[in-house]
């Protein structure tokens, strides 16, 4: 029977939808359920078919079930890694209408042109390359300029770029945003009108990366107009705008997906609701609010090209310190909540070795490198690309090229530790201490068997200790991991769920041009060089000063506490208690043995009860039988029946390992 709660969650998310227009959109989804026949049941091609025609929101529901086999059956989880978000393009003047609708003027007042056919075309925006219009260069702008020139910085900055137009914030029409803040899943920020760049201003902190300055009037002296300080604020608008002449990526969302995915999440929130209210078990309840947790912050990630850009300019500013690693250089002041700019990046796709060849690469250094970098992102900086398929590696001149920042994983100091820890066990075959890194990251949905929990894991590390470690599958193992975790009603968060994700997909691309690189032989170096770092020793050395802190002020209470121990087992204040633990099938195995056996003593009873009274001359009678004792022998019939029937019906299940 559903709890007061699980109704609860039922109206809240009705009262939620309430005027959010799906009541249109149910409607359509309902027509395309009935050409699908879905009734009728669907294979897994059938399925993925029927997840395309459902647009964009429900393809990455399926690429995103496609890891999770706990929540749906292998092979349809097999299928839908073949679903593709490619989708035909948007026409040419759609992009351009969305583009100045962005921008507030003509396009053409900020590009010479852009090219009509796209270079991607997904579910939620396609990709055009364009040219920046001609105009004076940056740098010949400020050449010639006297340091003791008077001219006022905003007229500097407007001359500077009088030729080139950034986008305007108020020429932005409301439709085009991302709907209200209350639409949007906990945590997840919603783009406002004042995120758009006005037409000149200056970059703000925010638009830079970590570690970069941005000039301020505060900078000068009070009571002075430094010219000085208007050459430096023009100067790092320069920095950041693409050359004249530059070619660019520019990514546009598509008109309406915002309302469309808006409403498909509210209809999806509330249909797992309405799981709540079935007898399903709470390890598939868990799951299923997990994937439409997972759905609903990667979408909002991937809708909003504000996010996108700002985790360009981290990745971009995490990336300085690795040789032959780069991304694409966002341009905040020509990009919008539905219009993103960027380096245009040419170069083969990573995983294509005839081409790598023969522009002269190794494909085997490549491979290597890729894993080393990957393995950076998660270890050292704990901000990490999300979607690492092949499309999303470029290689430019030697350097491989991480696009698409539109869905990133990002692990805290914290969690950091917990993976190092999860590693170190089970490179040390420890599964005890396996188990505490999980529990210490995961959360529980319900009753948890330790016993249960240690001996899962133990097996698992067992399989994996005769495999070579060149031939482990990190990704893998962590999905099988996470499975034994759900068995016992445990769900890690959604960062560790990416980074699984992430890791089972570049060692995929690993296959194809290094199948010689074990991306666990990479973790186990990188973290063997960490630990004989300066830094990591002194953390070592605190950390054991502090244990050893510890350890002897708990020496200095045992024989005080001994001792109060020894005085309330005199006084006979110390009882022993014990609680037996008997687990949920042993239960049920016994109530349904018991259940049978009473009812066949019921049957017995019946049938010797009816054959007494057949001996009476009882009235009324049937075929010189009381009816009485009819009745009788017809209920212990039935009874005998359901009897023989359920002790069938438990054999079956015990030889096929069924739950009773």
């Amino acid at each position: 029977m559903p709890t007061l709660k699980e109704v609860a969650q039922v109206a809240v998310e009705a009262r939620r939808d309430k005027g959010a227009g799906s009541g249109r959109r149910l409607r359509e989804i309902e027509r395309i359920l009935r050409r699908h026949r879905v009734f009728k049941g669907l294979s897994p091609d059938e399925a993925t078919s029927l997840l395309e025609d459902l647009g964009p929101t429900f393809v990455k529901m399926g690429q995103i079930a496609a890891n999770r086999s706990d929540v749906i059956p292998p092979a349809y989880a097999e299928a839908f890694k073949r679903l593709r978000a490619d989708v035909p393009p948007l026409p040419y003047e759609e992009v351009v209408a969305v583009i100045e609708s962005a921008f507030g003027h003509p396009w053409r007042e900020t590009f010479s042109c852009i090219e009509k056919k796209p270079l991607g075309s997904a579910s939620i925006a396609q990709v055009h390359r364009a040219r920046i219009a001609p105009c004076a260069a940056v740098a010949d702008a400020f050449a010639g300029v006297p340091d003791d020139r008077s001219a006022t910085p905003a007229a500097d900055e407007h001359d500077a770029f009088a030729n080139v137009r950034a986008p305007r914030a108020a020429a932005a029409p409301a439709a085009a945003r991302v709907p209200h803040t209350a639409d949007a899943p906990a945590g997840a920020r919603v783009p406002r009108a004042a995120d758009a760049f006005a037409g000149a201003r200056a970059p703000r902190a925010a638009d830079v990366p970590a570690g970069a300055r941005v000039p301020r009037a505060a900078d000068a002296p009070a009571g002075t107009s430094s010219p000085r300080a208007g050459v430096a604020a023009a100067a790092a608008r320069a920095s950041s705008f693409p050359p004249a002449g530059a070619w660019v990526a520019v990514k546009v969302r598509r008109p309406h997906v915002v309302e469309q995915m808006t409403q498909d999440l509210a209809l999806i929130r509330q249909a797992v609701a309405l799981v709540g209210l079935t007898r399903a078990t709470d390890g598939i309840k868990l799951s299923l609010a997990d994937l439409v947790t997972e759905l609903e912050r990667t979408t909002w990630q991937e809708l909003d090209f504000r996010v996108e850009l700002r985790n360009l300019e981290r990745f971009r500013a995490l990336l300085a310190d690795q040789p032959g690693i780069e991304s694409p250089r966002p341009y905040p002041l020509l990009s919008t909540d539905d219009v993103l700019v960027m380096d245009f990046v040419e170069g083969p796709m990573v995983n294509d070795v005839a081409a790598l060849r023969a522009r002269g690469l190794d494909p085997r250094a490549l491979g290597h490198r890729l894993a080393e970098s990957y393995v950076t992102q998660i270890v050292d900086n704990g901000f990490f690309h999300a979607d690492p398929h092949p499309g999303n590696i470029l290689v430019n001149g030697g350097d491989i090229v991480w696009i698409d920042l539109g869905m990133v994983g990002e692990l805290t100091a914290m969690e950091r530790g917990l993976v190092g820890r999860m590693l170190r066990a089970a490179a040390e075959n420890d599964p005890y201490a396996l188990m505490q890194a999980l529990l210490a990251a995961a959360r529980d949905g319900g009753e948890v068997d330790h016993g249960r929990l240690l001996d899962r894991l133990g097996r698992l590390l067992a399989s994996y200790a005769t495999v070579n470690l060149a031939e482990i599958d990190v990704g893998r193992a962590l999905m099988d991991v996470f499975d034994v975790l759900r068995t016992q009603n445990l769900a890690m968060p959604p960062s560790f769920t990416l980074l699984a994700r992430g890791m089972v997909t570049i060692e995929g691309v690993l296959v194809d041009i290094a199948p010689d690189a074990s991306v666990i032989g990479i973790i186990a170096d990188h973290l063997r060089r960490r630990e004989r770092t300066a830094n990591a020793l002194e953390a070592k050395a605190r950390e054991a000063f502090s244990t050893a802190l510890t350890s002897f002020d708990a020496t200095l209470r045992l024989p005080t506490q001994a001792s109060h121990t020894l005085d309330m087992v005199n006084r006979g204040q110390v009882s022993v208690g014990a609680d037996l633990h008997m687990p949920t099938d042993a239960l049920a195995a016994l109530y349904s043995v018991s259940g049978t056996v009473a009812m066949a003593l019921i049957s017995a009873g019946l049938f010797v009860g009816s054959s007494l009274l057949a001996q009476t001359n009882m009235h009324p009678q049937f075929l010189g039988v009381p009816f009485l004792a009819v009745f009788g022998y017809l209920g212990a019939f039935a009874l005998a029946a359901y009897v023989v029937w359920r002790n069938l019906l438990i054999r079956h299940r015990q030889k096929n390992a069924e739950r009773l």
